[in-house]
């Protein structure tokens, strides 16, 4: 998940309470919109959000007195350092947009971002042990998140995705690679000083949304729960903690009978731009799905700019040739110089490799 503003970001400050010799956080200070929680505060590794850390409910005349009372201590990093606490405002309520939480964080308290109305993105880490209820209480603008998983694949991305019924992105990174068996070890231990090892796998998967509709049975008396769209299939896509990528894909013909375009088109792309986990069956079921809507992919990468995504697709379908001169049309129409310039050279590259081949 890409970071703005890091020099704002670096300046925000903390209240925080020492705990068993760790550091629990009460609030967060800053004049941003972006939280990212240090791993540690004055050597004590962050473990845990209190209880509504990030909501404007917290009561903050309590928050007040334990300041002055010495229980609750600041925490203020050089780059603030002289500006008094009181003067920068809580990141909190409909301020917060973006959450980072660091591999050291074990627990969020209940409510912990209630009422965070303008929240859209949250990064966490498998280390969580414990998450409170209600933590996201009225929060129905999340679009994305980032999860890293622990050693073993395990995460609490189930538990967060079953609060979320809203349509979500989730880049998904877990160990892999190149991981010495001492590495690991020492990640269970908690001695290194980062979650992520050198090497590591990352897959992007969509989950469609789903809602909850009370229908009224009147013979039985009974309020029945009934349950609408995909979502709620994908959702249970997890054996235990870890996330089952062949349940996933098994669910891709429901989806396309039952979402819209745009949703299967962004779960397409993901499972075939970074494969983690995809069996040749669901690749070739995806690939069928793009060779049926070349253009229509090609003209979602147009819409949504990603030209990179664009020199990954057109490498990836077998005609691309054909479908370069149908997306020049595309790309004039939408105005896209950018877009035009790159396809227009593709072609003249290819036609030169083309007639190269020719006269050999």
């Amino acid at each position: 998940m890409e970071r703005n503003n890091a020099g704002a970001i670096s300046a925000q400050s903390f209240a925080y309470e020492i705990r068993k010799d760790s550091a629990v956080i009460w609030r967060c200070f800053s004049r941003d919109t972006q939280a990212e929680i240090p791993e540690k505060i004055n050597g004590f590794p962050v473990t845990e959000l209190l209880p509504y850390a990030f909501s404007a409910h917290m009561d903050e005349q309590e928050l007040g007195r334990m300041i002055e009372s010495g229980k609750v201590l600041l925490y203020v990093p050089e780059a603030a350092a002289g500006t008094p606490w009181l003067d920068i405002p809580a990141l909190c309520g409909n301020n917060l947009e973006e959450i980072h939480l660091p591999w050291t964080m074990r627990r969020i308290g209940r409510y912990c971002f209630y009422d965070c109305g303008n929240l859209e993105k949250l990064e966490f880490h498998g280390a969580l042990t414990d998450w409170g209820s209600g933590v996201f209480t009225r929060c129905h603008r999340i679009r994305a998140l980032c999860v890293h998983t622990d050693m073993q694949g395990k995460s609490y991305l189930k538990d967060v995705l079953d609060e979320l019924p809203e349509i979500l992105e989730v880049k998904y990174i877990s160990p892999g690679g190149n991981v010495l068996v001492q590495d690991i070890a020492e990640q269970a231990e908690g001695k290194t000083g980062t979650q992520e090892p050198d090497g590591y796998t990352e897959a992007r998967l969509i989950f469609p949304e789903f809602y909850e509709e009370g229908v009224e049975n009147t013979p039985a008396r009974i309020l029945e729960t009934h349950v609408h769209g995909s979502g709620i299939s994908y959702r249970n896509c997890f054996q235990g903690r870890c996330f089952d990528f062949t349940q996933y894909d098994a669910l891709f013909p429901h989806a396309r009978a039952l979402e819209s375009s745009d949703v299967v088109t962004r779960m397409v792309i993901g499972r075939l731009r970074y494969p983690v986990g995809l069996a040749e069956k669901a690749k070739e079921m995806y690939e069928a799905y793009v060779a049926e809507h070349e253009e229509d992919l090609g003209r979602w990468f147009l819409q949504q700019k990603d030209l990179d995504g664009l020199r990954w697709f057109l490498n990836y379908v077998k005609e691309a040739d054909r479908l370069t001169n149908q997306l020049i049309t595309v790309a004039s129409q939408l105005c896209d110089t950018e877009a035009v310039s790159y396809l227009m050279n593709r072609r003249l590259s290819h036609g030169r490799a083309g007639r190269r081949r020719m006269e050999l």
